[in-house]
């Protein structure tokens, strides 16, 4: 790329398109009605669903394309779009930060020019993230007058586009032996398989895509699928794949010295995939747009415990892509967030879980590997991540497509549950509100406890304790915390 930029370009053509359907026609499914065959429109110039009609995106990122195949294509580019804002306004507040503390005068000749130079760099990585996401074209959709019709492409909140972007450095820019410590937990999985050909392999969740790109070169597959649904990991993919160079600045969580706190990276592959059947998908993993039995292989990296629904339902989808002796291979952490205990498997509850859905368990192993551990930072970690190869023996049902968010919330006719955690989760919200809403600059905590001390019959000194965690809270929420001053 010209000047180590971006080069970015908008939505592909329709020649090029007709490629991507060329390559994938005898894969793709709707992911909205599930019934439908996905086939490119030369009227609307998008991807189109015999069935439902439903049309979807595709976009550009160099000369490859990536298609955009989510149940609701419109209200998941908006999920993006807030999120997307939503780092500019993080990065606003930042580089105000910067610029107070630049303009204080209380830092060594040594911290002005670190502050400097820090605030340079956020500067430039705003405007890289906004060149790698340009082709989204995500500013030029609006949103609709009836907010409610977005909740059915709602995200995880967890979810953001910078939630990974430790992975985009560790893939393409560290060379710290992780990678290679990551193929080599999978080679040991699935060289007990004993398979000649991996035929076509769909890697769910491939988020910067080091390892199936790694898996291609090395295993040279007749067909590799990479699906995520952060766009700005498979942008970048995409991009250093085809022999790019993208500049993007690191910020290390622990610098080790005035250099480290912010590192501009030039991300690149090892080398360029020499034939063209590596294809990229944004696409919701646990829902993925596929016909039954289209893939001989499966990987799942750092997936099976982060996706927002209970693993015995995600299993059966993946088993759903496999043909008959198919083989599904994950590695990563089972470090399940659920707050669901009944979610939050054991490594023998996973495996029980795979033979009760149509899986011969072939290899299962833990192994240490170095994880996200940049050579600029003083933080990192080591994980005991577990593995295994499993072949499809037999069909299972799938349960129907799940939304993200319950019917009581997406049905407003629903009654909403109750539940002592939703209770004590309110009481504590109507207390804070109550608490901020006594706030004149002129009352002290003594005198807000006595106020609500009084209101609920409650113990003053119990209740001065509540007022100071609440108003703890909120001025460490504030980032105060962080900078040693008042509210």
């Amino acid at each position: 790329m010209p000047n180590g930029s971006v080069t970015v370009s908008r939505q592909s053509s329709a020649r090029d398109t007709r490629s991507i359907i060329a390559a994938l026609d005898h894969l793709l499914a709707c992911p909205a009605c599930r019934a439908g065959e996905v086939s490119f429109s030369e009227r609307l110039k998008v991807l189109s669903c015999n069935q439902c009609n439903r049309g979807f995106p595709v976009f550009q990122c160099g000369k490859k394309q990536i298609p955009w195949l989510f149940t609701d294509p419109t209200t998941t580019r908006l999920e993006w779009k807030a999120r997307y804002h939503g780092i500019l306004h993080e990065n606003s507040m930042e580089l105000e930060r910067l610029r107070q503390a630049r303009d204080e005068g209380r830092c060594s000749k040594v911290g002005r020019r670190r502050i400097a130079d820090l605030l340079q760099a956020r500067e430039s990585h705003r405007n890289q993230i906004s060149e790698i996401l340009a082709p989204l074209e995500l500013d030029n959709i609006d949103w609709p007058a009836d907010s409610a019709s977005l909740l059915q492409g709602k995200l995880p909140r967890s979810q953001g586009l910078s939630s990974y972007i430790n992975n985009i450095f560790r893939d393409w820019a560290w060379n710290n032996g992780e990678n290679d410590a990551m193929f080599a937990a999978v080679e040991n999985v699935l060289s007990a398989v004993r398979k000649k050909s991996l035929g076509s392999v769909l890697t769910l969740g491939a988020g910067a895509c080091r390892l199936p790109y790694e898996i291609h070169r090395r295993y040279s597959p007749e067909l590799s699928v990479a699906l995520d649904f952060n766009p700005l990991l498979l942008q970048i993919a995409a991009h250093v794949m085809q022999g790019n160079t993208i500049p993007l600045y690191e910020f290390p969580l622990a610098p080790l010295n005035a250099a480290s706190f912010a590192v501009l990276q030039e991300l690149s592959a090892p080398e360029i995939l020499a034939n063209d059947n590596f294809h990229f998908l944004l696409a919701d993993a646990s829902n993925p747009p596929f016909r039954d039995g289209c893939f001989d292989t499966v990987v799942t990296p750092w997936l099976i415990d982060i996706i927002p629904q209970d693993l015995k339902t995600f299993i059966p989808q993946v088993n759903r892509c496999l043909t008959e002796g198919g083989v599904w291979i994950n590695t990563g952490s089972l470090a399940f967030f659920h707050e669901n205990e009944s979610w939050r498997y054991s490594e023998e509850e996973v495996l029980e879980l795979l033979e009760q859905n149509g899986f011969d368990v072939v290899s299962a192993e833990r192994q240490t590997v170095p994880y996200l551990q940049s050579p600029h930072s003083g933080y990192g970690r080591a994980e005991k991540i577990f593995s295994f190869s499993a072949r499809k023996i037999d069909t299972v049902d799938v349960p129907p497509a799940r939304a993200y968010l319950p019917g009581w919330i997406l049905n407003t006719t629903l009654p909403v549950p109750s539940s002592t955690e939703a209770a004590v989760s309110s009481s504590h919200y109507l207390l804070k509100a109550q608490v901020l809403a006594t706030i004149d600059g002129k009352r002290t905590i003594k005198q807000i406890g006595r106020i609500l001390a009084r209101q609920y019959g409650l113990g003053q000194r119990e209740t001065i304790h509540a007022v100071q965690r609440i108003l703890i809270d909120a001025w460490e929420q504030s980032g105060s915390g962080d900078t040693g001053k008042d509210l």
